[in-house]
């Protein structure tokens, strides 16, 4: 784990030995499909293991929780409390501040003879999201740059992650004893970001009450978590927006761009497939920079993307969930009570009886030549979101970008690689 190697032990051993591997002392790693049903359900009774614990946040000498590292029944609450603005209708609302974004990559690229694909990817990810959360740009694509080292922020905070998930105890004694947590600590650009942000938000909301001003309300993630704090000022309080802000920040950052690069990584290596999306799209007519409803039911790009991610998830640990009171019978096996149990998704996608032999390769065709029920199977399966009460609840802005920003650049570009580095640096 701390050399950032547990996912692809974690595929070799279960080819080695089958559904169940243990991989640490009380956590196993299930190849199963049922097992995502059981274990991650709406109504399961799992609860999120201690390792999502790094992840959460310490300010003025106390810990902040955001959506993902919330406990149960926080976490639940927590989701309640915004999900009105991440739903496939609100979501539509955010569609400009991507508009605005896709120009402004194609003209980076334009420009460019060769290029870093996946640091140029990042960067338009950052953009994109400070314009849908804030309704301003951070700048970076028109820098070059990481702009207030956010991007660098974001990437220390997962890879803390990686380095302490799977010493959760030994973290906490470390940094968060009482010692630890009264000492001064200077805010990430990222809190201060989020905070300088909210601060002016509420002046102008300040000024449009008073009738002193006729500034227009904006309609971003931000207005929407306000919006909410009025319902629920108990969860969403300044402490509580700014908190959901940050992990509204990281999970759009480089999930969006990795996952593009991705795409666009697997098309070139496939020249038959990036064709047939080709001939998809310019026979669908949608302009160069498609309306989601444009794009969001061509079936080709969807299985381009699927395909994608089911080769190429971004999780790169099992989704580790403790077996409730009483146990859990899981795969055929009994678990005891206090067991982590946990699917990996780079382990599941390669499960040969739902996905294939060729489970190795990218083949979008897999998607589109089963019946139904075979493809129910297979979306069942699918964990590129992850599932239950933790699935992702900004998948509806990633797909409406993908969806956008891939047809933009196939369209748009003519693109060879230079070399496969391009992907290495983010397997």
């Amino acid at each position: 784990m701390y050399k950032g190697k547990l996912r692809g032990k974690l595929v070799e051993l279960h080819q080695k030995h089958g559904t169940i591997v243990r991989y640490g002392v009380n956590c196993v790693s299930i190849n199963d499909p049922e097992a995502i049903t059981t274990i991650y359900a709406s109504r399961a009774k799992f609860t999120s293991a201690d390792s999502y614990k790094p992840l959460i946040g310490i300010s003025n000498g106390k810990e902040v929780f955001s959506i993902i590292s919330a406990p149960e029944p926080l976490h639940g609450a927590l989701r309640r409390s915004v999900a009105g603005a991440f739903t496939p209708t609100t979501v539509l609302n955010y569609e400009k501040h991507i508009d605005q974004t896709i120009p402004e990559l194609l003209e980076v690229l334009e420009a460019r003879k060769t290029f870093d694909f996946a640091n140029v990817m990042t960067l338009y990810s950052m953009d994109a999201a400070s314009r849908f959360v804030f309704s301003e740009t951070l700048g970076c694509l028109r820098s070059g740059s990481d702009v207030g080292d956010m991007i660098a922020t974001v990437r220390e905070r997962i890879l803390y992650w990686g380095l302490w998930s799977s010493l959760p105890s030994l973290e906490r004694l470390i940094y968060r004893n009482p010692i630890m947590l009264r000492l001064p600590r200077t805010p990430s650009n990222m809190v201060k970001l989020a905070a300088t942000k909210l601060q002016i938000r509420v002046a102008e909301m300040d000024e449009r009450s008073s009738s002193r001003g006729s500034k227009e309300e904006k309609d971003d993630l931000l207005q929407r978590y306000l919006d909410a704090s009025t319902l629920h000022p108990d969860i969403l309080d300044t402490t509580g927006i700014i908190g959901t802000l940050m992990s509204t920040i990281s999970a759009a950052g480089d999930t969006t761009a990795n996952t593009v690069a991705a795409t666009l990584y697997y098309l070139l290596k496939n020249p038959n497939t990036l064709a047939k999306l080709r001939t998809e799209l310019r026979d669908s007519g949608i302009p160069l920079i498609p309306a989601y409803v444009q794009t969001r039911d061509l079936p080709y790009l969807d299985a381009v993307i699927k395909e994608a991610m089911r080769i190429f998830p971004l999780v790169n640990l099992p989704l580790e969930r403790v077996v409730p009171a009483g146990g859990a019978a899981i795969a055929g096996h009994f678990f005891r009570q206090g067991t982590t149990v946990g699917v990996l998704p780079s382990v599941i996608h390669r499960n040969e009886a739902v996905f294939g032999k060729d489970v190795e390769a990218f083949r979008p065709e897999r998607w589109l030549e089963v019946g139904p029920e075979k493809l129910r199977v297979m979306e069942a399966t699918f964990m590129g979101f992850s599932r239950g009460k933790r699935v992702c609840l900004g998948q509806h802005i990633a797909l409406m970008q993908l969806k956008k920003v891939v047809p933009a650049l196939v369209m748009k570009m003519e693109v060879s690689m230079i070399t496969d580095r391009l992907l290495e640096t983010t397997s």
